[in-house]
C-alpha cells in the first residue's frame, strides 16, 4: 500500500514463501504438460482451476480453459445436444472465475473469461446483474466491474436512461466514485449520438449535469473525481460540430463542361465553365474542420447519368490520421450525353451518420447542394451546327477564353470556393453563456 514502509520478512515467512513458490512451479509444470498435450479430462481441469485460483493472472491458464470448453461444446454438437450438460460446463467456468476474483478483484484475465462465458448465451444475465450489484457494494470503484456491467446491460438491452439513473444512485452513495462518473460520461455520449440532430436536447442535458456535478464539488471540493467529470462537461460544451462550409460547383450554379476551349459563343456569367477532354469535372466539399468518413454512404450523388456507387472520394492535404477539411471526387459522363441538355445534379451530405471530426464529433447537419450541368457532345460538327442556330451574330457577343489544363482548371475551381460569414465556425451563444456561468461559479 502507498505510504506504508516495507518490513523485512521473518525467517519463517521466507520459508513459507519459498515453499509456496515451489508448489506453484510444480503446479505450473503439471498444467503445461496437460496444455501441450491437449488433455481435457476432469482431473486436468481441476489442475488448471487450482492454478488460476492461486494466480488469476495466468493468461495461458484461461486460454486453456477456453479450449477445453470449446472441445466439450463441439463434442456435444457431434452427438445429441444436451442443454443441461452445456449449462453445467459453463456454470463451472463461472465458479472458477468467482474463485479467481476473490483472490484478485482486478484480474483482467478473469473478467475477460467471464465475458467469454456469458457471450455463449446459456447463462442468466439477471443473475449476473445481482452478483455484480453485491460485488460493487464491496468495491464500488472497480473499473473492471463497471466495464463488465456495460457488457451485461448491452446483452440485456437495458436502456442508457435506466443505467444513467443507476450511476446517479452510486454517485450519491459516494461522490468520490470516479468509475461511476466515467460511466456517466460514456452513457451520455451514447445518448448524444442517438439524438445527434436534437441540439436543444444536448444543451438541456448538459445544463442539468453542470448543476449535478456542482453539488458534488461543493460537498468535497478536494476530490478529483467530480473535477474530472466537470472538465468532460466543459469539453462537450466547447466542442463544435463539423459542418459543410462550401462546395464546388457552388449551390445554385450552372456548370458548362466543355471538351476544349470552344464555348459555343455562350455568355457564361453567371454560369461556371470547366474544361475537360475526358468529360469529367471535380466535385469538392470543404468542411469547417478536418473530418473522415466522406464516402458513397455518407455523401450521395443524384444524377441522371451517374451512379452513386461509382463515386470515390479522396482527401486533400490530409493529416497522418486521414482527416481533411477538403474532399475531392471526379464525375465522369458517357459519350452519349448531349450538350444541349441541361440536367440537375443533387448532392446530399451527411444524410446518414459517418462523417466525424478529429475530435470525435459527428456531423449531424444534412446539407443539400444542387446545380445544373451542361455536357457537350464529342461531335464538333453537331456542336457548331447547333451553335449557329442559337447565336445571334448581330449581338456580336464574343468572349475570349484561354486554354488551360485540367489541373489548372481544378486549381482555379478550388480558388473559387466561397465561405460566407454565416457559415464560419464559431461558438454558439449558448456555449459562451454556459462557460461564463461556470467561471462565475
Amino acid at each position: 500500500m502507498h505510504g506504508i514502509s516495507r518490513q523485512t520478512p521473518s525467517r519463517e515467512e521466507q520459508d513459507a514463501s519459498a515453499l509456496k513458490a515451489a508448489e506453484l512451479r510444480d503446479l505450473q509444470s503439471q498444467f503445461l504438460h496437460l496444455h501441450h498435450n491437449k488433455i481435457y479430462t476432469k482431473e486436468a481441469l481441476e489442475t488448471s482451476a487450482k492454478l488460476l485460483e492461486v494466480n488469476p493472472e495466468h493468461y495461458t491458464g484461461w486460454n486453456y480453459r477456453k479450449l477445453a470448453v470449446q472441445y466439450f461444446l463441439n463434442h456435444q454438437s457431434e452427438t445429441e445436444v444436451d442443454s443441461e450438460y452445456i449449462q453445467s460446463v459453463l456454470n463451472e467456468e463461472l465458479k472458477v472465475v468467482e474463485n479467481a476474483l476473490k483472490k484478485n478483484f482486478k484480474s483482467y484475465g478473469a473478467w475477460y473469461h467471464r465475458k467469454w462465458v456469458l457471450s455463449k448465451g446459456h447463462s442468466s444475465t439477471d443473475k449476473e446483474l445481482r452478483l455484480l450489484g453485491k460485488f460493487q457494494k464491496l468495491d464500488s470503484r472497480n473499473f473492471h466491474a463497471w466495464n463488465y456491467r456495460r457488457f451485461i446491460t448491452t446483452l440485456k438491452k437495458i436502456s442508457d436512461e435506466d443505467e444513467l439513473q443507476y450511476t446517479t444512485d452510486m454517485i450519491y452513495d459516494n461522490f468520490s466514485n470516479y468509475s461511476a462518473w466515467h460511466n456517466r460520461s460514456v452513457l451520455l455520449s451514447h445518448l448524444f449520438e442517438k439524438r445527434r440532430k436534437e441540439h436543444c436536447h444536448k444543451e438541456s442535458v448538459l445544463e442539468e449535469e453542470f448543476e449535478f456535478v456542482r453539488n458534488a464539488l461543493f460537498t468535497d471540493p478536494d476530490d478529483q473525481s467530480g473535477w474530472f467529470y466537470h472538465l468532460w462537461l466543459l469539453d462537450q460544451t466547447v466542442k463544435l460540430e463539423p459542418f459543410l462550409l462550401s462546395s464546388w460547383p457552388p449551390h445554385g450554379s450552372s456548370l458548362y463542361l466543355s471538351v476544349d476551349d470552344y464555348l459555343d459563343g455562350r455568355n457564361l456569367f453567371p454560369s461556371v465553365h470547366f474544361q475537360s477532354k475526358d468529360r469529367m469535372f471535380p466535385l469538392v466539399l470543404y468542411f469547417s474542420e478536418a473530418v473522415e468518413g466522406v464516402n458513397s454512404s455518407t455523401v450521395t450523388v443524384e444524377c441522371e447519368y451517374y451512379a452513386n456507387d461509382n463515386v470515390i472520394w479522396r482527401p486533400l492535404s490530409s493529416n497522418k490520421f486521414g482527416f481533411a477539411q477538403a474532399w475531392l471526387t471526379y464525375l465522369n459522363f458517357p459519350d452519349e450525353v448531349h450538350y444541349l441538355k441541361d440536367f440537375p445534379v443533387k448532392i446530399v451530405v451527411a444524410q446518414f451518420p459517418g462523417i466525424v471530426s478529429s475530435s470525435g464529433i459527428s456531423c449531424s447537419k444534412t446539407s443539400h447542394i444542387e446545380f445544373s450541368l451542361c455536357v457537350p457532345s464529342h461531335d464538333r460538327g453537331h456542336v457548331e451546327g447547333q451553335a449557329m442556330l442559337r447565336i445571334s451574330w448581330k449581338d456580336k457577343k464574343f468572349y475570349p477564353h484561354a486554354t488551360q489544363s485540367q489541373d489548372a482548371s481544378l486549381l482555379n475551381s478550388l480558388h473559387r470556393l466561397k465561405i460566407t460569414e454565416e457559415g464560419k465556425s464559431k461558438a454558439s451563444d449558448w456555449s459562451m453563456k454556459t462557460i461564463a456561468n461556470e467561471i462565475a461559479h
